[in-house]
């Protein structure tokens, strides 16, 4: 009895995929289609440009740019690797200058401490 399975249960030592595989689904899986591909790279570019273009961190709070940068990088493995990786690289750039920037700013509560005194 201990040796026999029962016939709804499946085997709990059988190999499983990798939880953590990097690719874009099952192997063989035919590419997404080109007009994806395209709203994806104008999407990423789109993006780039807005970074680009600001002086100040395009978004409202630190919580929204951190979700907009998971994004770029998590949309970005859609494209080739190259362009994906030149994209990537660009917006990593520009982020670290935004971010180089919010650092320069006072923070509020340091202005009503000078305020105060």
């Amino acid at each position: 009895m201990i040796g026999q399975r029962l016939g709804r249960q499946p085997d709990l030592f059988a190999p499983q995929p990798d939880l953590f595989d990097q690719g874009h689904g099952a192997e063989g899986a035919a590419p997404p289609p080109e007009d994806f591909i395209q709203r994806i790279r104008g999407e990423l570019e789109s993006t780039l440009a807005q970074v680009r273009a600001a002086e100040a961190l395009p978004w409202p709070n630190l919580t929204r740019s951190a979700l907009a940068e998971m994004r770029f990088h998590s949309v970005a493995r859609w494209l080739p690797e190259r362009e994906a990786l030149a994209l990537r690289r660009a917006f990593s750039i520009e982020l670290c200058r935004l971010y180089e920037t919010a650092d320069a700013w006072p923070l509020p509560e340091t202005l009503a401490l000078a305020e105060s005194s």
